[in-house]
């Protein structure tokens, strides 16, 4: 669920592969092999759960780590499949994952369950590969009840709003309220922070002001008159350091209006809401409309350079920088750091040059109170809130954009430079190749090499394959 709220939709919490590595460079047969699975819903009173949506969107296999592997190039978007009037959805999975020259076994299959009246639920199911059962049961908790309704600076009621809500069971359904507002039964009981959100196509984006709302069961909570404004703008550029003119620039904003805890944690969770915009040449960048409080956190990429992670206790990750959100427009200044490069030969084992194929790196950014990502993928919430204005049947599977990563490149004639890669920091590189991989080294996974960057300058290393065990 690559939402980042989060996560976002590929949850937050879990280590998601973003990316096949093979994808440049695989066989034509598709290996990929698919299962069916029974989900049987029930609610309390073991009575069926009917038109609940049931979206499996990840897996975790037997030969690897990580948690993710669905292949969109190959399997496509995940779709959703509704229980029918026995309470019933028979969802489709890969149950074995076409991943280069292997069919890698799947172990266990992760899918989401989203109905108007119940708990979003997420199922991480977990199964023997070699006795998958047929089906299981899942009972499903029924929700609270929540009742918005927004009005402008005016007074004027505003229609088709959305609402943000923080932790891992923010309702994806609402439904019209019959006056104007929007309604949901979906809630788990709890206090948690709250954002309407008005999408405009003429004017900046209308935030409420942040909502701890407190849901108990059995007591409807209705809220009238939330008044929807501008957020605040945000006019930044980049440190002076940076040359212009900035190419191929952009920021990644993740903004909290009340931090708490992190934003998938069961207890007191903070509500984020993201932002991706480009840099102009001149170095500088504009968010029309933002939460109007709390911290804004910046990541800023451009060719050669990556933001300063000034973030204490960051580790490995990029996380930039925070900053104040408060009053109506704020002027960030975004400290920047040169990135290095790897400078790749690659030899086939008779020392001649691989001609195809490609090569990944996989550094990391962190969004503020949330999980972590492939560096500089962009994700924007709007997408989300766009999502919850469409009918259940009619919403889109609410993957992030695809970026093109200058640390993941293809093998032309044997040479592969992999630039925008932080600086002080130990690399893992991966081949995607169908015959052949990098050679284990000491402490390494199979297949992956580790390169340690130290300074702007380029790494220049040659590594020569080996063939990939027979499967």
């Amino acid at each position: 669920m690559l939402r980042l709220q989060i996560v976002f939709w590929i949850l937050a919490a879990a280590t998601v592969l973003q990316r096949d590595s093979y994808a440049e460079d695989t066989e034509t047969t598709d290996k990929t092999e698919w299962a069916e699975l029974r989900v049987e819903l029930k609610d309390d009173e073991g009575k069926p759960v009917v038109k609940a949506a049931v979206m499996p969107y990840a897996m975790r296999v037997v030969e690897q780590d990580g948690h993710g592997y669905w292949n969109r190039e190959k399997n496509g978007n995940p779709l959703n499949y509704f229980s029918d009037e026995s309470g019933t959805a028979v969802i489709r999975y890969p149950s074995k994952v076409d991943y280069g020259p292997k069919a890698w076994t799947t172990k266990l299959v992760t899918f989401q369950i989203r109905h108007s009246d119940f708990v979003q639920h997420v199922e991480h199911f977990e199964f023997d590969p070699e006795n998958p059962p047929a089906s299981t049961e899942i009972t499903l908790q029924r929700g609270c009840e929540l009742q918005l309704a927004a009005v402008d600076d005016n007074g004027t009621p505003i229609r088709d709003f959305g609402v943000m809500m923080a932790g891992p069971y923010a309702p994806d359904f609402w439904a019209d309220d019959g006056n104007g507002g929007r309604r949901t039964s979906s809630l788990k009981d709890g206090t948690w922070q709250t954002i309407l959100v008005k999408p405009q196509t003429d004017g900046p984006t209308l935030f409420s002001g942040l909502l701890p709302l407190r849901v108990r069961p059995n007591q409807a909570v209705k809220m009238r008159g939330v008044k929807l404004s501008p957020g605040s703008r945000v006019v930044g550029k980049l440190s002076d350091n940076v040359p212009r003119p900035v190419e191929n620039g952009y920021v990644i904003t993740t903004s909290v209006p009340k931090p708490a805890g992190e934003s998938w944690d069961n207890e007191s969770p903070s509500l984020s809401w993201h932002e991706t915009e480009p840099i102009a040449e001149d170095g500088t960048f504009e968010l029309a409309s933002i939460p109007r409080s709390g911290e804004l956190q910046i990541i800023a990429i451009c060719d050669g350079w990556v933001s300063t992670t000034t973030i204490p206790e960051s580790h490995s990750f990029v996380k930039g920088q925070l900053f104040e959100v408060d009053g109506e427009t704020i002027e960030p200044t975004v400290l920047m750091e040169k990135t290095g490069s790897i400078e790749l030969t690659v030899l086939k084992p008779d020392g001649t040059p691989l001609e195809s194929g490609s090569v990944s790196a996989w550094p990391n950014q962190q969004y503020h109170k949330g999980g972590s990502t492939v560096l500089g993928q962009k994700y924007d919430s709007i997408g989300f809130v766009e999502n919850q204005l469409r009918a259940p049947d009619d919403q889109k599977t609410p993957f992030r954009e695809d970026t093109e990563f200058p640390f993941m490149q293809k093998i032309e004639n044997g040479f592969v430079v992999l630039r925008g890669l932080p600086i002080s920091r130990n690399e893992r590189i991966i081949l995607g190749h169908k015959e052949y991989r990098f050679p284990n080294e000491a402490e390494e996974r199979e297949g992956e090499h580790r390169v340690k960057i130290d300074t702007a300058e380029p790494v220049m290393i040659s590594i020569t394959v080996v063939p990939h065990e027979k499967p």
